[in-house]
């Protein structure tokens, strides 16, 4: 028989933030405005959670709005091979990597060797969520929390005439922070 303790209570302690935009950034118009390439890593968001009294934990939740757009550069062309892109998105405490996942943004809308022309440039949005509980974060006064894109591959569509080429930008960015306190009862709950 495992005999569990009931939680009585969970408190949470939320804390947003984000990195401010360098000082020569002219005003944004774009809703994607981070133009990413491949090879590059970019940090995206970060937080400072101090772990205050003792928390069980921290809940991470990080979304990333970001989309690819495949263009071809004639005037029209059929595709062989339709383009894709690539990036894994991480989160990391005090530097150190502790959770990750991979997306792909693959082209959509036109079916590969048909008659439909690729004339004009075709984007495709893609959300990416990561949702983590950190419970390490009680060893450090304090953690800062870093969300990152790396490993990013572009792979341009293979069409019938010319050449094509694949883009693709970061949109909005949330990344939130929560200390998570769960008060326990001290009588046991029995369970079959």
């Amino acid at each position: 028989m495992t005999k569990f303790l009931e939680i009585e209570q969970v408190h949470f302690y939320e804390i947003n933030s984000v990195l401010p935009l360098t000082p020569n950034t002219t005003p944004l118009t774009s809703p994607f405005p981070i133009t990413i390439t491949t090879g590059e890593t970019i940090n995206l968001a970060l937080i400072n959670v101090p772990v205050g009294s003792e928390p069980d934990g921290i809940l991470l939740n990080a979304i990333v709005n970001w989309s690819a757009t495949f263009t071809p550069t004639t005037a029209s062309t059929t595709i062989n091979t339709p383009g894709y892109a690539d990036a894994t998105f991480e989160l990391l405490r005090n530097g150190i990597l502790i959770t990750r996942i991979t997306q792909t943004a693959a082209q959509k809308g036109i079916p590969l060797n048909s008659s439909l022309d690729f004339s004009t440039p075709i984007p495709t949005y893609e959300i990416a969520s990561i949702m983590f509980f950190d419970t390490k974060a009680i060893s450090c006064k304090t953690n800062i929390y870093t969300l990152r894109i790396t490993n990013i591959s572009l792979v341009a569509p293979l069409v019938a005439s010319g050449t094509a080429t694949t883009s693709a930008q970061i949109g909005a960015i949330c990344l939130i922070g929560q200390r998570v306190n769960a008060h326990r009862n001290l009588t046991p709950v029995a369970t079959t």
